[in-house]
């Protein structure tokens, strides 16, 4: 565990999203950091939440407040309340949707000195939304797939498209449900008729090649840490989170990087995804997910801690950072298709504790035993659902 410059304590408002654990498990890594979490699954506001209840168990976090989710409001003010409560240093939010809630809403917060450095709004929308970072991105003259923005008046028939094409929601935060691969026009014309979002579609060229995935912290356009990292099993077109990959270095990778976020004046984390062309050997641009990612303290076990970094930056501390250029990361769900074809690998515990989430495990076992608890009463109680006659 790596002893910090002083200790200082956190908050982080959106606890109920599905990124916490990936989070604290990366501040856990630092002595002297505490952690305070606001948390409710409550859906009202968006669907992507998720009961986290079970981290009021976690030795990790210093205190976690479970309220009710009213209105925006309410939920500002909770904030500062707990600020003020707890003297807390930093507020540290960590999901897409109430980063973007707390910019909408930044002059109700009391505390804005104490909020970890963001983008402002206009520049968050246009990296959020796949059809404002598309115009973007031609604007700019930064690689991407070509593409065309469509809503409910387009004329398919009409259309000169070029088959295979990538069909995605314009807006969302789904983790990549909705992206499909469609091969010609009836394909493009159930997409849009089943299409539940009313908001614009992207088409965009279907790219020969493969995905790599690219973390950053920035402040104001400039980068100030990174890491890359190809998956161990790509998908052809269907955005899914890496499981298992290997961290890798690419000058021509960060190039782009450093003009995409400068062009941004981005500040804060943010999660790139990108495509290699096989075509003309190039990196196109795809996605950014402004957020913490899927497999955060895969970076921090690294010697990324993209967490740490940022708090460091918001205490106008000093920030150390070493490129990472090698080294592979087993997601649980990975870990447990080895483990499955070489039993011995648990005997490793040097690998597990460096190269996959199992020190998290071991240290916090509560955590995982209120998760395995609740996840068999959950499987139970929908076997029984489906016995009852209707």
């Amino acid at each position: 565990m790596k002893n910090s410059p002083n200790t200082f304590s956190i908050l982080i408002p959106d606890g109920e999203t599905t990124l916490l654990s990936n989070v604290v498990h990366s501040l856990s890594l630092i002595k002297g950091v505490k952690i305070y979490v606001l948390s409710s699954h409550k859906k009202k506001y968006f669907k992507y939440s998720i009961d986290n209840s079970c981290f009021k168990h976690s030795r990790f976090i210093e205190k976690f407040i479970h309220y009710k989710n009213t209105t925006t409001q309410d939920w500002i003010n909770r904030i500062d309340d707990t600020v003020e409560i707890y003297n807390i240093d930093l507020i540290l939010p960590i999901f897409d949707v109430s980063t973007k809630r707390i910019l909408e809403h930044l002059s109700l917060l009391r505390n804005t000195s104490k909020l970890c450095a963001l983008s402002d709004l206009n520049d968050f929308e246009t990296a959020i939304r796949k059809d404002l970072l598309f115009l973007f991105l031609k604007s700019k003259n930064l690689p991407c797939p070509d593409g065309i923005i469509v809503d409910s008046a387009f004329n398919i028939e009409a259309a000169d498209i070029n088959f295979p094409i990538v069909a995605k929601p314009t807006y969302g935060f789904n983790g990549g449900m909705g992206v499909k691969l469609l091969k010609n026009k009836e394909e493009l014309r159930e997409y849009i008729s089943t299409s539940k979002s009313e908001d614009p579609i992207l088409l965009q060229k279907f790219i020969k090649g493969f995905d790599v995935t690219c973390n950053v912290f920035c402040d104001n356009g400039d980068i100030k840490a990174y890491t890359m990292q190809k998956a161990a099993m790509v998908k052809n077109v269907k955005v899914t989170p890496q499981f298992e990959f290997s961290f890798f270095h690419d000058e021509a990778l960060l190039k782009l990087m450093m003009n995409l976020m400068k062009g941004l004046n981005w500040s804060g984390v943010a999660n790139i995804d990108f495509r290699f062309d096989e075509v003309d050997n190039t990196y196109k641009i795809i996605e950014i997910n402004p957020r913490f990612w899927l497999n955060t303290e895969a970076s921090a076990l690294a010697g990324v801690n993209f967490p740490y970094l940022y708090c460091l930056s918001a205490l106008n501390k000093d920030i150390e950072f070493k490129p990472v250029k090698e080294g592979v990361f087993l997601h649980l769900k990975a870990l447990v298709k080895h483990l499955q074809r070489n039993p011995f690998l648990i005997f490793k515990i040097n690998y597990l504790f460096n190269n996959t989430p199992f020190r998290f495990i071991i240290k916090d076992p509560l955590v995982v035993w209120c998760k395995f608890v609740w996840r068999s009463n959950n499987i139970i109680s929908s076997k029984i659902l489906k016995r009852k006659p209707s």
